[in-house]
């Protein structure tokens, strides 16, 4: 990646007057030094609000996502956004003040706490997804959350995990994978299921109704996740069509639609902004483990509520297993491949650049049900999200000093 002339250039440039007056109130204050020493589950308190907070400010930047489809990068923009995003992830882990954001792009400091949130400015909506960051003392963990409006509810159990283990970054899509179409026929997927809305994040984490929450939001797309033509009648091939029955539909139409969705899916696609964003916290933070969360519906794995992956240097699936197997019971926590060969996140590109980099990656599934229960069980949510203290353990990371 040709971003080290940019980083300088930004770390030079420092805040600007214009982006100064972007970024809102300043970052809460300094944890004391022993709060940067304590476990990274045992120093967050409980209520502490986080949660609610990031929900306010993601929201907005959401909005809309399900029926937007995400545009790339161009080579050139590419690079000054990598730069960006590398150069405020420095600034964020010594607090010093954030450089300037390119065009189009934005910063935010969330008021009273020590988080900066990277987006999109609004002049023009891509899907480009939304970065936040901690400022100061962090757990050298990345989370992301690639298919929220897809895979019901991992949002607030990346917001969950992101505040539990105190991580450096959480990054979320904020557009939908297939621009809130079915799954194209002929279209390249996992065996993800649909879920269609976005994630309850009112009831996770607010208990009511999230901003801009509609009764479309809750749909559960049939006609992705059961093998449907869209009409509740099976594909000749076992295929979904595209918005309805694939009887008769113009295959020139139908191979143009999935072209234009090639870039939407930010887990499979070979550029986007999500991806360049994963690729600059590796370059900025080398070895910082990842956790990236998906869905299932229960039909596709009966006997599965987790099923996990690792791979990347330093990845050591059963520092996840083991905790999760204490909190979700009945054998349901299962490792791809050794337990299933299903949903192991084979083709996900942000594992494969991991895996170049050096640095471990956890693909985390979760079936509906398991997801229903953390949108609505704070207890269990919390619980969970414990139980990736573990994953910097031997990987050479430490917390953050600051």
């Amino acid at each position: 990646m040709r971003s080290a002339g940019y980083v300088v250039l930004f770390a030079i440039a420092g805040c600007s007057q214009g982006v100064c007056r972007s970024i809102g109130s300043a970052p809460g204050a300094a944890p004391s030094p022993g709060a940067a020493a304590e476990d990274p589950v045992t120093a967050v308190l409980d209520n502490s609000g986080e949660q609610e907070a990031l929900d306010e400010e993601i929201a907005p930047l959401r909005k809309g996502g399900r029926n937007l489809v995400a545009e790339p990068p161009d080579g050139a923009e590419e690079v000054t956004y990598a730069a960006w995003i590398a150069a405020v992830g420095l600034a964020a882990q010594n607090r010093r003040p954030p450089p300037a954001a390119p065009p189009g792009f934005a910063l935010r400091a969330v008021p009273g706490r020590d988080l900066w949130v990277l987006s999109e400015d609004g002049t023009r909506r891509r899907g480009a997804a939304a970065v936040v960051l901690r400022v100061g003392p962090a757990l050298p963990l990345i989370v992301e959350a690639p298919h929220t409006f897809f895979d019901r509810g991992t949002l607030p159990v990346a917001l969950a995990i992101f505040e539990a283990q105190r991580a450096r970054a959480l990054i979320v899509n904020t557009s939908h994978r297939y621009g809130g179409r079915p799954n194209p026929r002929n279209a390249s997927v996992d065996d993800e299921g649909a879920d269609g809305g976005r994630a309850d994040l009112g009831t996770a984490v607010g208990g009511g109704r999230s901003p801009g929450h509609t009764a479309e939001d809750d749909e559960s797309l049939e006609g992705a996740g059961g093998k449907d033509g869209g009409d509740g009648k099976p594909t000749q091939d076992g295929s979904q069509g595209i918005g309805g029955s694939a009887r008769g539909e113009d295959r020139a139409s139908r191979e143009r639609l999935i072209a234009s969705l090639a870039f939407a899916d930010v887990a499979h696609a070979e550029r986007s902004f999500f991806l360049s964003v994963h690729r600059a916290l590796l370059q900025t933070f080398p070895g910082t483990p990842t956790v990236q969360l998906h869905g299932f519906q229960d039909r596709s794995a009966p006997n599965a509520a987790v099923i996990a992956s690792a791979v990347g240097h330093g990845a050591a699936l059963e520092r996840l297993l083991t905790p999760l197997r204490a909190i979700v019971n009945e054998g349901k926590v299962l490792a791809y491949p050794t337990e299933i060969d299903r949903l192991g996140g084979a083709t996900n590109v942000q594992a494969r650049w991991s895996r170049q980099m050096g640095a471990p990656f956890y693909h985390v599934e979760l079936s509906r049900t398991l997801r229903d229960k953390l949108v609505v069980d704070t207890d269990l949510r919390r619980r969970f999200a414990a139980a990736f203290a573990g994953l910097t353990v031997g990987t050479g990371q430490t917390r953050d000093p600051g």
